[in-house]
């Protein structure tokens, strides 16, 4: 079993553990140094802005082009 990484890649903070018996004295010098991650959690991390998707264009109408109606 591979152990629970402490410190994340992005902020070096230190990651929050699952089970209270990996709060070690050497874990808890990391967290008062670099203090506990600060990175959102993957789950509530939104796959893309709403306000950056995209809706449904119109298609851009030239002059002189018509409109085809219950084709």
């Amino acid at each position: 079993m591979d152990p629970q990484p402490v410190l994340c890649h992005t902020c070096t903070g230190v990651l929050l553990a699952n089970d209270s018996r990996t709060y070690t004295p050497q874990r808890g010098r990391l967290i008062v140094t670099n203090g506990y991650c600060t990175c959102p959690p993957a789950a509530e991390t939104p796959a893309e802005p709403e306000a950056h998707r995209q809706q449904p264009q119109q298609q851009e109408r030239l002059p002189g082009q018509a409109t085809m109606v219950n084709v």
